[in-house]
């Protein structure tokens, strides 16, 4: 009876985090610190519901034994599944860094474990340290990917659109004036964003200039396919200036303001980068929501790595606040390995 107090007690705190979750998220989903609340809050909605059903359930518990025995062969797989990625990536895309992460991330799953064994093998106060760091290392790194990775899903699955000013479509590489598939898809989703909406209909503001092996700006030719779909041509806006996603978000903004200044735009990338420019256009104080196109599977696990890379380096200050209790943990480590020497 005790423990079935118990039980209540953590779903009634439970439901009122994630009730606070809910209405932080349906204010302002474009904050980073809700990424990190919903992983930790998944993860005791995970561990209640398997308590309860495993006093509830015959057997239950033995599943959830196997699934954690289970756990190193999954990370097998997850580490096998990437290396295939990356060489896929490689026969397709070419062999430039942005295209390699996830075959570098997959070597890194089984190359990290067998040197922390090393190291721990030797049995010094400077190995056993190196492998503490190593390990301390590795789980914040992947505590940060599920975060974001989570976060990501929940982001695009719930967007909170508002009534729309304009649909501003993030421009991408061009190949002879022609829209690529990943540029299309950030179209077909703004041209279906764009339906959604009368009275009036939202702006469309193809954005992108023209880089070194473009025959003319990504929001040329975009605009060119727009109307080609049956976008009528006084509602498109051309952005034809900006050279990446910060100046995506400024000139489209200074674009849309100078016709309407209510409502909101509807960014529209790729979906693996649909957080980042959400994150950015909060960053610039934009009334803005993001929206992500279909993008092939093999080419996500790269771009999506690539991505965490880039959200990391442009919130450092609050992965650094993340990161110290990990920081915390591995001097405590280092503490004892090195009194133990």
């Amino acid at each position: 009876m005790e423990d079935f107090g118990y039980d209540l007690i953590s779903l009634a705190l439970l439901a009122a985090l994630w009730a606070a979750f809910i209405l932080l998220y349906r204010r302002e989903p474009r904050r980073l610190v809700l990424a990190a609340a919903l992983l930790p809050l998944v993860l005791a909605s995970l561990s209640t519901l398997s308590e309860l059903l495993t006093s509830f359930v015959p057997g239950f518990g033995f599943l959830v034994a196997i699934l954690v025995v289970l756990t190193p062969l999954m990370l097998v797989v997850f580490g096998a599944a990437l290396i295939y990625n990356g060489i896929l990536m490689w026969r397709r895309e070419g062999a430039r860094i942005p295209n390699l992460l996830s075959l570098i991330a997959g070597i890194l799953v089984f190359a990290l474990p067998v040197a922390a064994l090393g190291l721990v093998v030797i049995s010094q106060w400077w190995s056993l340290s190196l492998a503490f760091i190593m390990f301390f290392a590795s789980v914040f790194s992947a505590s940060v990917f599920a975060m974001l990775l989570l976060y990501s899903w929940v982001h695009a699955r719930f967007p909170a659109k508002g009534r729309g000013a304009a649909v501003v479509v993030l421009g991408a590489r061009t190949i002879d004036g022609k829209v690529t598939p990943l540029l299309r898809g950030r179209l077909d989703k703004g041209i279906e964003l764009y339906g959604t909406q009368e009275n009036p209909k939202p702006l469309v503001v193809p954005t992108g200039g023209q880089g070194r092996d473009e025959v003319e700006p990504e929001g040329v030719s975009m605009a060119r396919y727009l109307a080609e779909q049956g976008i009528p041509q006084e509602q498109i806006l051309i952005e034809d200036r900006a050279k990446d996603t910060i100046e995506n978000l400024k000139f489209s903004d200074q674009l849309v303001r100078a016709q309407r200044t209510d409502g909101r735009l509807w960014l529209v990338t790729s979906d693996y980068h649909a957080l980042r420019a959400g994150l950015a256009s909060r960053q610039l104080g934009l009334d803005a929501r993001a929206f992500g196109g279909k993008t092939a599977a093999y080419y996500r696990p790269s771009a999506f790595l690539r991505e965490c890379v880039a959200i990391v380096r442009d919130n450092l200050k609050f992965m650094i606040v993340l990161a110290l209790p990990f920081a915390v943990m591995v001097v405590g480590a280092l503490f004892v390995a090195t009194a133990v020497a």
